[in-house]
Order: C-alpha cells, then structure tokens, then sequence
C-alpha cells in the first residue's frame, strides 16, 4: 500500500537546489542528486538521516568481514568506497542490502509495519488525533497546520513524524497498550523519551548525500554482527523486545539509530492517515548510562555516579542557548587533554569527529574543515512535552581534533570562553547603567545574549582559518597561532565596545551626571559612580578577558598622552 523504499516520502534538495519528494532506493541508484535533507523540523531531518545512516552502515556490514588472521582496513574501505560514491553517485551494496529486507519497509503492512506493531490497540479501541505525532500541531495556536490539515496527514508526512517520533518522543503518560505488562490501571507509565532526544546530535555534512553518510560511518558502526536495526530484527509486539527474544539493551549504532522508543499503529482511511496509537516501547536502561555507542553523540562524565571502579558518562544534549559557547568543550577535547581532574573527567567528542581526525591521516581527500551542524531538543518538566528544538552549524577544522593539536584546543577554548566573559560584562555594564541614572542593579541578559549572537558567525569564520595556519600551529610556540588568538580578541573587544557605546548614547543625562551610592549602613561616605565610571569597569574587565588587547589598548593612550604634551 505505501512502501518506504519506492513510494516519494524523503523531502530532499538536489544538486539543482529543488525540494524534491523521493523513496529510500532514489537516493541510492544515482538517479536523483540529493545534498540534503529538508522535511518539516531539523530534528525530524536528523531522525531520517540517522535512519538512511542505519541502512547504509548494515548494507556494508559484510564487507568489513575478513578471513580468519586477517584484519579489517578501516581507513582502504573508507577511502574505495567514498571515491566510488562520489564518482557513480550510486550505491549497489545498499540496493541489493534493500532488496533483502523489502517486506519490512511497508507502512502499512499487516503483520509488521514499519516502526509499528501489527493490531495495536488500547482496551477502549480509540485512536488519539494525529497532532500526537507532530509536535509543531499539538497547539490551536501559532501552529502551521489549520483546519482540515489538522485532522490528516499524507502518508509520506507520516512516514517522516513516524521516524520522528521514535527517535525524540517526549516522556509522560502514554496509552496502556493491550499484552504490555507494563501498564497499571489502562496507562503505561513514564519510560523516558526517545534515545536521540537524550543526545546531542551531531552530524558532518559532505557534497551531497552520499557523501554525508560516508563520513558518518566508524568502524565500530560496520563491524558488530549484533547491531540489527529494527527491521532485521523479530517484528515488535505491544510489549517490551524481550519479550520476542531480543536483548532489552542497546546493542550497537544502528540499533540506536532505530530504537523504537514507542509501540505505534498509524490508522488510515485509505488515502491518508486520520489517527494513531502511541504506547510505551523500549526504555533505554539507566538512563543512558554508559550506552556509548552512539557514534554522533558527545558523553558527560558523571561524577555524582561514578564509582572506584567505573566511570560512568550521560549523552550530552547541545544547550539550546549559546549553544557554540557551551558545546565546544563537548566536540574538541580530546580525552588526554589537560585540566581535568580525576573528579571532573574529559567529555567524550563524537566519534564520527575523531573517526575523520585520524582518518585524515592516514587518507587523501578529506575536507581540512569539517561542516558539522548539531541538534538538540529541550524537554519541558518531567520531559513531558517538546519545549525547544535548536539546530545550529559549525566549522570545524579537522586538525584541533588530532591528538598532537592539545594546545590549539586550549587556545581555542579559552577563546571561547573569553567570548562569553566579555559578553557577560557588557551585561553587568548594561546593569551599571541603571544604577548610574538612579535605579537597582539588574543584569542584562538579552545584551549579552545579543552580542554573543553577532560573534558567533565570526567566530564560526575564525575558527574556519584555523585550517589554514602553518603545520607548526599545534605547537605552544606558534607566532601563528598567537596571532589568531590576538585577532580574534580584537574582533570581540571592537564588538563589545561598540555595544557598549551604544547603551551609553541611550543611557540618558542622569547617567552621566552620576550619584552617590552606599554600600550599607556604616558606609558615611559613599562612592560616586556614573556612565563613565562603568565603562571604565568594563574595560577592565576586557583587559582580563582578552589579554591580548590590553597591552595594545595601553600603548594607544600611552601614544594618546605623547601626542597630547608635544
């Protein structure tokens, strides 16, 4: 009725920058030239790929086999397999790999449709609307479906929720499905949400499709005969997986690219979808913890939990807000690193990221700068509902993440983190201001927020140059190096002054005549402070945060004064 492998339900765009409606085999015989993916939602867009990435890494599962004394050359397969991609724009190992599993990728089969259960049904028979399904609709309001469109959906808009959902489902209450031993009273009871919403999702784009899905693919993704997507795996029934036989943990990448974190039956009318039933499907156990084998995921180290023995690590969401500021750490340390202690290990990057960083060294061809876009969705309290989905882009130069590049990390991050310093005093100088003309103190953070918003494509664009330093950047004594990192500082400190300038032009007269301010009952005195009083706080301030500018800053007004007494 619907087949996901010849039916048009992947919106992609072409090398003729067209959106286009494909199945699962166009994509692989070289007949459409897709670069990306652009469905409804970055996140649904993250689901589907991580999907396509879980066909292709089991379609060349065999051909990481050897004989027995021989081993696997990761980085030859690698480099003969990308070039034969990109040179047909066809994938035979993957059509034939589809071929097999056919029967497993209809929607609406009647024994095992895709990513659902056969007959699952509640004790009240009822379907619930399909907005449960499509978060952007759940609301009456400021929703981009209305009317009728509400009530429906195509079957290729619900193929793309159906993926959707089992990779991001929120927590909470769901329907007590019929043979779940699980649920109590007609209701199946919190389990968590979606494996990839507990993850920080991260994924290095290439030229075009295929490409992206080769640079994805590690070697741990082609060589564990245990890791089974949901389709070479016993059909699901209403109750957990071992209850058919198969292991309730998570048993490699693919497996966690297609954990059916839910048990759901799509109801059609023939022509469209008119509703669905969502239970609880697989808990991921302990909540994440150590399940470390998602490739495209950073990991936390958790020192509440972890014990003499046995260091434990949490999948790390990108954060929502100042997400470049934040997430650095999580993508460029490398676990050798210095400044961590025993009780605050080094995160975990990615291992798509140091998968292409050692790659690189070993192959030709590779992009020196990484086009790497990230995702991640914020959860409302107890996880009970969609609150934020961030999407975000980056350039990431391939050697910050070599293994011999630990000072250019530390430079890079302590940029980073002198960024978000600086931004953070243009608030407090924002504050200022208000105590200036005769109000309380009050921490701006829409102006640091602002600020860090504006740096961060320039940052993005600086930490792209970093690819083309000299090969002796690496080392701590690079002229080179220094010199970036003085650029930069100047970069910010010209942007936070020039903010800073502005909230001055609109601080008004009592501002700048100032006021006498006391700090407490015995303070007879008093200190008198104005507008010019805190700019000259915060340029302090900027002289700590960006050391680099401070001697330049001081040698101008020492100039400033020669000229003056000449």
């Amino acid at each position: 009725m619907f087949s996901l492998l010849d039916d048009p339900w992947i919106q992609i765009v072409d090398s003729d920058d067209e959106l286009k409606l494909v199945g699962i085999r166009d994509i692989f015989t070289g007949e459409v030239k897709a670069v990306r993916l652009q469905g409804e939602s970055p996140a649904q867009d993250y689901a589907v790929m991580r999907l396509l990435l879980a066909i292709f890494w089991r379609s060349h599962s065999d051909e990481a086999r050897v004989m027995p004394g021989k081993t696997f050359n990761f980085a030859d397969w690698f480099a003969r397999t990308r070039k034969r991609l990109l040179s047909k724009g066809a994938d035979k190992a993957v059509l034939e790999y589809l071929d097999k599993y056919s029967d497993r990728f209809e929607l609406f089969d009647s024994t095992a449709p895709f990513m659902q259960v056969a007959g699952l049904h509640v004790k009240s028979g009822e379907a619930k609307h399909i907005t449960t399904i499509v978060p952007e609709s759940q609301s009456d309001y400021f929703s981009m479906r209305a009317g009728r469109a509400r009530d429906t959906l195509t079957f290729a808009e619900a193929a793309r929720w159906l993926v959707y959902v089992q990779a991001y489902d929120y927590s909470g209450i769901k329907s007590g499905a019929v043979g779940d031993t699980r649920v109590k009273g007609g209701r199946g009871y919190p389990i968590g949400t979606g494996w990839t919403g507990m993850t920080g999702g991260t994924l290095v784009m290439g030229g075009n499709l295929l490409d992206t899905l080769i640079l994805n693919t590690v070697q741990e993704s082609l060589t564990n005969p245990d890791d089974r997507p949901v389709w070479e795996r016993v059909a699901d029934g209403p109750d957990v997986r071992s209850s058919k036989g198969e292991k309730n943990e998570p048993q490699g990448p693919a497996d966690l690219a297609t954990w059916q974190s839910r048990r759901v039956l799509l109801h059609n009318d023939g022509d469209k979808v008119v509703g669905v039933v969502v239970c609880n499907g697989d808990k991921i156990p302990d909540a994440g913890a150590n399940v470390l084998a998602d490739p495209m995921t950073p990991y936390r180290y958790s020192s509440n939990k972890s014990k003499k023995n046995l260091d434990v690590y949490y999948p790390r969401p990108y954060d929502v807000e100042r997400t470049m500021w934040r997430s650095l750490d999580s993508l460029v340390v490398a676990e050798t690193d210095g400044g961590f202690s025993g009780k605050e290990k080094a995160p975990k990057r990615p291992g798509i990221l140091s998968n292409l960083a050692q790659l690189s060294q070993q192959i030709e061809g590779l992009p020196s700068v990484l086009n790497v876009e990230l995702f991640s969705v914020e959860y409302g309290p107890q996880s009970s509902s969609v609150a934020t989905t961030y999407a975000a882009r980056m350039s990431l130069p391939v050697v910050i993440l070599m293994e011999n590049s630990a000072y250019l990390r530390t430079e890079i991050r302590a940029m980073a983190s002198a960024t978000t310093n600086a931004a953070v005093a243009l608030g407090r100088f924002a504050g200022n201001l208000l105590v200036a003309a005769g109000g309380d103190y009050e921490f701006k953070t829409a102006v640091t927020d602002r600020v860090l918003a504006e740096l961060e494509p320039r940052f993005n664009d600086w930490l792209g140059s970093i690819a083309d330093l000299p090969d002796d950047a690496a080392q701590a004594e690079s002229e080179a190096a220094q010199a970036a990192v003085k650029q930069w500082q100047q970069t910010v400190r010209a942007v936070v002054d020039e903010h800073a300038r502005t909230l001055l032009r609109g601080a008004g007269p009592k501002a700048f005549s100032g006021r006498v301010i006391v700090s407490g009952p015995d303070d007879t005195r008093g200190r008198f402070v104005s507008a010019a009083t805190f700019y000259q706080l915060l340029h302090r301030s900027l002289n700590e945060a960006l050391p680099a500018t401070a001697a330049e800053k001081a040698t101008q007004k020492q100039e400033s004064q020669k000229e003056a007494t000449e």
